[in-house]
């Protein structure tokens, strides 16, 4: 690692990168360069060294910057022109690397921990948490091997779960829209881990695919932490076997993610399925409200819970702009007229110019209450009733990932499993 202070002064941090550069000694200036990466050019004047070393790290043949677009046509560029190397794509502190021989991709590597092989193999069901901490936990092995050994997966899932790795790794190329790339040729490709083969032209087209379909699923679906729940006495007949099966999965409970694990579909065909069964009026999304009744989640969140609500309040404030003084006037008043045990829940609690209200004056009241048994819940459902008030009383609507936000944030805190 080389560190370059505020005032341009370099260091190189690892001695074996020292010995890497001396392959490269002589004078250079600094190119132009993204925040992403530097690109340095050797003076004219100087006669580059040549070493077998240096030879053995390739040449960069092509480097750009990373907007909307602009990898999905150097992907198809490469595999029309039957181009040897590995692309290297950065963004954001993350590190991505396809390896091509003659157009074809044949691996990819990504510093991400979600695209670790482990995290994959997981994600579509395949291995559960204790295989896969028991295999993790021997580094003699490569995970793939351990697993084999171990007999949890073939050599047929194993190769399965190789090839929607670098599958994924690739898809998630696409959606960047900021960073750099360099591509540069690589000598051999015989300390590859994996050799696998895929068309680059079809890995195109189902990304592409992928990409238009997921917006389109995201408008009622907006992420993977969201709950579908069955429709009562809803009609039910000409499903594939795939829809039969993810409704099967379907209780009310599980979120998008998990039913993915439990089906080994995965996310992209999960969340199509469940949207196609919302089109088929079989299944919804499960409200924050109708989850309200579920909760168990004890005292210690209630805290964590206020504070989830009072941020989507903030949120409702600033959308509502000039309206928010009206919209005081009405939550005061809104809960001035509470009942039973939320009147005395709710006793002087002030509401703030932006909406938010008074959390410790809540928690102070919680010892008012006679029977504390469902305080959670309690507390959930008045929030709840809170957060559709102000947006009937503001006429607007919130963006549906907020609620979906919100659901993901009850979950953890009920730890409904």
């Amino acid at each position: 690692m080389i560190h370059i202070s505020v005032k341009g002064k370099i260091q190189l941090k690892d001695e074996a990168e020292a010995k890497t550069l001396s392959h490269f000694a002589g004078d250079w200036a600094l190119g132009p360069s993204t925040s992403y990466m530097l690109l340095f050019e050797r003076k004219q004047a100087e006669t580059p060294v040549e070493t077998s070393e240096a030879s053995f790290l390739g040449k960069v043949l092509f480097a750009g910057i990373v907007d909307e677009g602009s990898l999905l046509e150097f992907f198809n560029f490469l595999g029309e022109n039957n181009r040897s190397g590995v692309l290297v794509v950065v963004s954001e502190g993350i590190k991505k690397s396809v390896f091509f021989k003659e157009g074809q991709i044949r691996y990819a590597t990504s510093t991400d921990p979600e695209d670790r092989l482990g995290n994959v193999l997981f994600r579509y069901g395949m291995v559960d948490k204790t295989k896969l901490s028991e295999a993790l936990s021997d580094r003699s092995r490569r995970l793939g091997e351990k697993l084999v050994q171990m007999g949890v997966l073939g050599i047929s899932d194993l190769y399965r779960a190789i090839k929607m790795q670098v599958e994924e790794i690739v898809y998630s190329t696409f959606l960047f829209t900021s960073g750099s790339f360099y591509f540069y040729e690589i000598l051999s490709t015989a300390s590859l881990p994996s050799h696998l083969h895929l068309a680059t032209r079809n890995v195109l087209m189902e990304g592409l695919r992928r990409i238009d379909e997921m917006s389109y699923f995201r408008k009622k679906l907006p992420g993977a932490e969201v709950v579908p729940e069955v429709i009562k006495d809803c009609t039910v007949e000409n499903l594939t076997a795939q829809e039969s099966a993810i409704l099967a999965l379907i209780d009310g409970r599980c979120n998008l993610e998990e039913l993915s694990r439990k089906s080994h579909l995965g996310i992209f065909d999960t969340t199509r399925i469940v949207f196609h069964l919302m089109q088929g009026g079989i299944v919804r999304v499960k409200s924050t409200s109708s989850m309200a009744s579920e909760a168990s989640g004890g005292e210690a969140n209630i805290d964590k819970l206020l504070t989830a609500y009072n941020n989507v309040f903030l949120l409702i404030s600033a959308k509502a702009e000039g309206f928010t003084p009206k919209l005081q006037r009405d939550l005061e008043l809104f809960l001035r007229k509470l009942d039973g045990e939320l009147a005395v829940l709710f006793a002087g609690v002030a509401v703030k110019p932006d909406l938010s209200i008074d959390t410790a004056q809540i928690l102070k009241n919680m010892g008012r209450l006679s029977d504390r048994s469902g305080v959670f819940s309690l507390v959930y459902k008045a929030l709840d009733e809170i957060f559709y008030f102000l947006l009937f009383s503001a006429g607007i609507s919130i963006d549906a990932n907020v609620e979906a936000d919100l659901q993901n944030t009850i979950r953890a805190l009920t730890k409904q499993e």
